[in-house]
């Protein structure tokens, strides 16, 4: 019961935070982009808010659990992205007088190429939508079992709907701030938890040496020695070179390519205090996947998962006597479940379902921009009733990441998150970089080849498994068809 209360205690201050932001909300460009009156404060709550989701927290220590230190790219990804888009789009977005990255790239090539850029951009949002709500109906169930999935999945759209739908990026900025603090507070204790139950940083990994080398579980994860265990939990690239630094370049050029941090750059009362924002955010993030690592050595030298139970059973060999836990989401959860204090176990776990909560809803409200300002723009209705329509795509969309989520297993967020980088990144970087650098050099026709090929090929580079990085396919494609462009004038 203590545990419950401090996870409602954290569900209604941000939630509120949310609902006074709604106060703000007079029509769709307060909803949209605050009509550009938020602080550096505010804008780099909404940026660093949405930045930590479901990838940065439970995905970044579900993959630790597996990988070790390589797990931190997500984070240290997202952080450069930041950065880099402080020192380069930030200005020329601001001062392009439009509310969305494809009105920028309409000005240039034309509504044909906004309208099929958007559809695919938003797949790709979409796709993190997607993670950051199966991560939502994972986490819940590992806290209550008795919460059937499909509750989950209830649950989950009315605590969004109460983050996003009423403050739009005011309520995204307000909640981020205080979510934020809880955040690091929260990965704080329990990074302090772990290296005194541990030993310190090389406690934690010696023990998860130690139990992985000694036990059957290294046999059949092929860990039998140091210099297994050093590749696979102390290398940046244990899952190979092109796959982890392909997802960290992919991670870059998303931060670049994604209509929410634009919304936010806009937000921004001044340039001066929205590249402060991204600069603030780029640096706020990576300390957060450094718990998350720390978390799941620690996790992996005192747990083992009920499918690698089976899999010791299928191949006769004895069963480690320890506890189990059903999946590798429930690695952070399950750690704080049994090594915090209630009433700060409570907070912490609330602190994290806000976090799946907040990231997800700022990429709603980029797919909410999109729609109206893209898709359906030329629509009286719309046009009419903009705010309306601006809160019903949100809902919608999270009604059918819901359903579709109930499908996805559970394992695959921080894939399902590299992907939505790369399909964003294969869609928007090069037509944007040409719309704001170079204004009347590039065909039209070649920019909209660019914004269908690259993705296109990104997508079965993906289910095909080739050995390359699919983004790097994709963006070779996108760069062929710019220089094309730019030489058939």
């Amino acid at each position: 019961m203590i545990t419950e209360i401090g996870i409602i205690f954290v569900i209604l201050l941000v939630s509120t935070a949310g609902l006074l932001a709604g106060r703000k909300v007079h029509g769709a460009s307060d909803f949209l982009t605050g009509s550009g009156k938020a602080s550096s404060w505010l804008t780099t709550g909404a940026l660093t808010g949405t930045l930590l989701g479901s990838q940065c927290t439970l995905g970044t220590t579900q993959l630790a659990f597996n990988f070790g230190v390589s797990a931190c790219w997500f984070t240290l990804g997202t952080g450069l992205g930041c950065i880099i888009l402080g020192l380069t789009f930030a200005d020329r977005l601001r001062h392009s007088g439009c509310t969305t990255q494809f009105q920028i790239i309409a000005r240039e090539y034309g509504a044909l190429t906004e309208k099929s850029g958007g559809i695919l951009c938003t797949t790709g949002t979409f796709t993190s939508v997607l993670a950051q709500v199966t991560a939502c109906i994972g986490f819940i169930p590992a806290l209550y079992p008795s919460v059937s999935p499909f509750m989950a999945g209830v649950l989950t759209v009315i605590f969004m709907c109460l983050y996003i739908v009423m403050g739009g990026t005011w309520g995204a900025g307000m909640g981020g701030i205080v979510k934020v603090i809880l955040l690091y507070v929260s990965c704080g204790a329990c990074l302090v938890l772990v290296l005194m139950e541990s030993g310190g940083v090389l406690g934690a990994f010696s023990n998860a040496e130690n139990f992985l080398t000694a036990s059957n579980l290294g046999v059949i994860r092929g860990i039998s020695s140091h210099s297994d265990f050093t590749a696979r939990y102390m290398s940046l690239t244990a899952r190979g070179v092109l796959k982890d630094l392909g997802s960290c370049v992919s991670l870059i050029l998303g931060i670049l390519s994604t209509q929410t941090y634009m919304q936010y750059i806009l937000s921004a009362k001044s340039p001066e205090a929205a590249r402060k924002s991204l600069y603030w955010a780029g640096i706020l993030v990576p300390p957060a996947g450094v718990a998350g690592v720390m978390i799941g050595l620690f996790m992996r030298a005192n747990y083992i998962t009920l499918a690698e139970v089976n899999a010791l059973v299928s191949a006769g060999l004895k069963v480690p006597d320890m506890p189990v836990i059903s999946s590798t989401i429930q690695v952070f959860p399950s750690f704080v479940m049994n090594h915090v204090p209630p009433i700060f176990a409570g907070i912490i776990l609330g602190t994290l379902l806000i976090t799946i909560i907040s990231g997800s809803s700022g990429l709603l409200l980029g797919i909410s921009a999109i729609l109206t300002e893209d898709i359906f723009s030329a629509s009286s209705f719309v046009e009419r009733h903009k705010l309306f329509f601006s809160r019903l795509v949100i809902i919608i969309t999270l009604i059918i990441a819901v359903t579709v989520s109930n499908l996805m297993p559970i394992n695959a967020i921080n894939d399902l998150g590299f992907m939505s980088m790369m399909l964003r990144a294969s869609v928007v970087f090069m037509p944007l970089l040409c719309a704001l650098y170079f204004r009347g050099k590039i065909n039209p026709r070649f920019i909209l080849a660019s914004v269908i090929l690259s993705p296109t090929l990104a997508i079965l580079g993906s289910l095909a498994k080739i050995p390359v990085e699919p983004l790097v396919t994709a963006m070779c494609v996108s760069v062929m068809c710019c220089v094309i462009g730019y030489v058939i004038r």
